[in-house]
């Protein structure tokens, strides 16, 4: 009799082990590691850097620095980079872009040429003969700052209007105030220096949003009137920007196709 309840402990014993050894099976180690994974399948925001060149004509130093991000557009991919060149004064000038120089600096003193801002006054490179490492290592300190803001947005255009539409999400942990939403569409004029050259910034139709709580959308639409898009090969940029911070720091940015 001890030999068979001997018999029968040692059968038990192996088919325990035997199941528990069974592909398919989980095991309490398991159910501890997909705790642990959950919400690893959401999509990781990552932050653009928006590069905005500011030049004029005749400015020996602009004309070092326009080849320059030229080369480091072909580097980066729009979902990494956008870069702009605006220009305040000269052929291609803007009220909308003199505005904008205008409300980066306040005092005339800080507007000679180039100044090269990477996500609004984050960090800059102001009037002087840059290099490639100079500008390159301004583009990846930026890179490296972790997104708050995501956007999300899609454009439809016919032959005279285009409408871009979309969403923006606060994706940090603190409540974001003073964020406005704008935009910028740019081309190429086939000469050097201008391949990334605005023709229009989105300011009468910009967005303010005075705050936005964590996990928190709100949605954005501009409508771009006589303006040929495909037509006139225009790219562009939605950007979202603290207005009110000293830096008047892009949060944000996403290129429209």
């Amino acid at each position: 009799m001890k030999k068979l309840l001997l018999v029968l402990l040692v059968v038990t014993l192996a088919s325990f082990l035997l199941v528990g050894c069974l592909p398919g099976t989980t095991t309490p180690a398991e159910d501890e590691d997909e705790v642990e994974g959950e919400g690893e399948g959401e999509e990781e925001v990552t932050r653009v850097v928006l590069v905005e060149l500011f030049t004029q004509p005749g400015c020996p130093y602009c004309e070092i620095a326009e080849p320059i991000i030229e080369k480091l557009a072909e580097e980066y991919e729009h979902s990494e980079v956008v870069f702009l060149e605006e220009r305040p004064v000269g052929l291609y000038s803007l009220d909308e872009i003199r505005d904008r120089y205008k409300w980066y600096f306040l005092s005339s003193a800080d507007r000679s040429t180039p100044n090269i801002l990477f996500n609004g006054l984050n960090q800059r490179i102001y009037h002087t003969a840059t290099s490639y490492a100079m500008i390159k290592g301004k583009i990846i300190t930026e890179l490296g700052e972790e997104a708050k803001i995501s956007i999300s947005a899609t454009r439809s255009s016919d032959s005279t209007t285009t409408t871009i539409s979309g969403t923006i999400k606060n994706i940090n942990s603190s409540t974001l105030d003073n964020l406005v939403i704008n935009g910028m569409n740019y081309q190429d004029h086939g000469q050097t220096g201008l391949k990334y050259s605005v023709s229009d910034i989105f300011a009468e139709q910009a967005v303010e949003v005075s705050t936005l709580a964590p996990g928190d959308s709100y949605n954005f639409s501009f409508t771009l009137e006589d303006i040929n898009w495909d037509g006139n090969n225009f790219h562009g940029v939605i950007f979202v920007q603290d207005a009110d911070s000293t830096n008047k720091e892009v949060l944000q940015a996403s290129y429209i196709e």
